[in-house]
């Protein structure tokens, strides 16, 4: 009877509506009118039948509120959905806006804490090492990122729940960290973890690395299926943004570095010189050029072959490299020249640096270098500065280019500065 009763409802009604054609009523509307007749009618027919009044009451109310009630819930979830779709919007926009790697994953953990309303989000990336694979800790929101950047993780399920979400290729949900036996202890007591999630990043089928958000309870409630659901979809978003800033970067890299030694190529070199012009200005704050030119290396090459001559060229590169780091620019000007942009540097500085690069150079044992001096590589260098030597970045180039000249005619490993 009851199936039957339920049937004949679900047939004319349809979400919370009476289809009662040309007419569509409400369900919560219709209800007073029906109860009021049936009460009505059952007063006047059987008033001694109490419990005739009440079973019709409660049918109805069963029946009817029932509907409203489940139709209330579905429309705020539906709500919710929708809120988080459009922020879901927002945040893939944001995403397209940049194609700096670190500016994309700060933007991806802004939108977790901000708009996604998580206490706390990481990012593990996947590195390579040798032959093998790891999971490195990036950068996150709510941590200090020199603690979470010395976290790694073999690609190893027995490593822990990181790992295992990246092989697996699938998200978890942690409600007790501390007694969740999948969970690496020494991460949950110093990322403080609780209930989080892991989500795998997926580009094009291949993982980028797990993300980590963590629920507080608070701004955030417990982490529930459907969140998993919508956090699949954001990590999709975000896999697929930081593979093509890799790219971006990579393409960028390329288009300014020379393939051989990994300094920077002519190019870069004169586009940054410029910069420093542009940017000192009118305070006539020191920049100091040094040019090199590898001594014998014409002789070295044609006795032992290009080969060996591209060795010499990517151990100078290195040498280079050690000795000026990220204190100036770095580069392979063409063939054996190489050339150090120096900024804010004396030229006291820069001439003390070039002698460092002399002796390097001169001590390091090249493959196949003998004691004889045709066979010998050292380096021949010259130094300028502006504003003691130059007005602009065309003068100074010809400066230092002067200098290595005249050490290159007086003798060869040599340093030239006046």
């Amino acid at each position: 009877m009851i199936k039957q009763i339920n049937d004949f409802i679900n047939k004319y009604l349809k979400e919370g509506q009476l289809r009662l054609l040309p007419w569509l009523l409400r369900t919560s509307s219709l209800i007073f009118i029906i109860l009021l007749a049936t009460i009505i009618v059952i007063d006047l027919t059987e008033e001694s039948r109490l419990w005739v009044k009440y079973s019709v009451f409660i049918l109805f109310v069963y029946f009817f509120v029932k509907k409203d009630i489940e139709n209330f819930w579905h429309i705020r979830y539906l709500r919710r959905m929708y809120n988080e779709i459009k922020s879901m919007n927002k945040i893939t926009e944001a995403l397209r806006s940049t194609m700096k790697l670190d500016q994309l994953l700060d933007m991806i953990l802004k939108s977790l804490t901000m708009e996604l309303r998580y206490e706390r989000a990481f990012i593990f990336l996947l590195v390579q090492k040798g032959e093998k694979e790891y999971l490195k800790g990036e950068t996150g929101v709510g941590i200090f990122n020199e603690i979470l950047r010395s976290q790694e993780f073999e690609m190893d399920e027995s490593a822990g729940l990181i790992p295992k979400t990246a092989m697996e290729k699938k998200p978890f949900i942690v409600k007790d960290a501390r007694n969740d036996y999948r969970c690496e202890q020494k991460l949950v007591e110093l990322l403080n973890l609780n209930e989080f999630a892991t989500i795998p990043l997926i580009a094009r089928d291949s993982v980028l690395g797990v993300l980590v958000v963590v629920a507080d309870g608070y701004s955030k409630a417990s982490i529930s299926d459907e969140d998993i659901s919508l956090l699949d979809l954001f990590a999709n978003q975000s896999a697929i943004a930081i593979q093509n800033a890799r790219f971006y970067e990579t393409i960028e890299k390329f288009s300014v570095t020379d393939g051989l030694t990994g300094l920077f190529n002519h190019r870069y070199f004169q586009d940054s010189l410029r910069k420093e012009f542009e940017m000192t200005g009118e305070s006539k704050a020191d920049i100091s050029l040094i040019y090199l030119d590898l001594d014998n290396f014409k002789h070295y090459n044609d006795t032992f072959g290009h080969l060996y001559g591209d060795q010499v060229l990517r151990d100078t590169g290195s040498i280079l490299r050690k000795i000026i780091g990220d204190s100036g620019v770095s580069a392979r000007y063409g063939g054996e020249e190489f050339a150090v942009i120096l900024p804010g540097a004396s030229k006291k500085n820069a001439a003390e640096i070039a002698e460092k690069i002399r002796v390097a150079i001169q001590d390091y044992r090249f493959v196949n270098e003998t004691d004889a001096p045709e066979n010998a590589i050292t380096v021949s260098v010259g130094v300028s500065n502006y504003p003691a030597d130059a007005k602009n970045n065309r003068e100074l180039i010809d400066s230092a280019d002067r200098r290595l000249y005249i050490a290159k005619k007086n003798g060869k490993n040599r340093v030239v500065s006046e």
